[in-house]
């Protein structure tokens, strides 16, 4: 059995993160960090410019996308790309049909849009209880919440910058060096998470999160497309 590490939940330049997706695949590479899934805002497109770029001897591309439900805010995380959709119940079919994982991100952070109770749907493949992005009292509430669910619990650090890259991660055990392989080992909760915060990157990450406020860079990132990514 292979002892895997995925981050699996990483923003690009393609939504609000800082990096272009060939420089989170060599950061990932960088920390050991040999599974990974790059979960920019309503889109795969952040997955889709990574999937250039990986080393597919040494690690593993997970398709993913953070989608803005009405209930909140969700992770995607598939073999391939899939027709997005903003309504929960549309979604959780299409992740059926195409073996996704649908995991609530932050579900009870204080500053953005999470699940919160919808966390007792019998809807979700894991939950993210722990986010390195998240503060200490959301992270702790989740956890709290959703330990005694019966349902696999992820940790992943929602960078945004490359120090924040596999602040949080999970321990995956798994049969195979395969997308499915490693869906499949989320999914029967073949996986530990570690629960980490990185000082460093949040110090990085509020500096860009200024950056974006003061110089605008919020549209300068929605600007890029397909080919500015290439």
């Amino acid at each position: 059995m292979l002892k895997l590490y995925g981050d699996l939940h990483i923003h690009s330049i393609v939504s609000d993160g800082a990096l272009h997706p060939s420089e989170i695949v060599k950061i990932s590479r960088l920390k050991s960090i040999n599974v990974i899934s790059i979960t920019d805002h309503n889109t795969f497109l952040g997955s889709v410019v990574a999937s250039k770029y990986v080393d597919k001897k040494s690690q593993v591309l997970i398709y993913g996308a953070e989608v803005k439900t009405y209930l909140g805010e969700v992770l995607l995380l598939c073999p391939h790309t899939i027709k997005i959709s903003y309504d929960l119940s549309t979604l959780v079919d299409i992740c059926k049909e195409n073996n996704c994982l649908l995991v609530p991100s932050h579900p009870y952070d204080i500053l953005r849009l999470g699940i919160r109770w919808g966390i007792n749907l019998k809807i979700w493949d894991a939950i993210e209880i722990f986010n390195s992005s998240s503060d200490p009292i959301s992270n702790t509430i989740t956890y709290i919440l959703a330990r005694d669910l019966n349902i696999p619990l992820l940790a992943n650090s929602d960078a945004h910058v490359g120090e924040l890259i596999g602040s949080a991660f999970n321990i995956i055990y798994t049969n195979g060096f395969t997308v499915d392989d490693i869906l499949e080992s989320v999914r029967v909760g073949n996986t530990i998470p570690v629960m980490r915060y990185s000082l460093l990157g949040s110090i990085h990450r509020f500096s860009w999160s200024l950056k974006r406020i003061v110089y605008g860079l919020r549209k300068h990132n929605l600007m890029y497309n397909s080919v500015s990514l290439v």
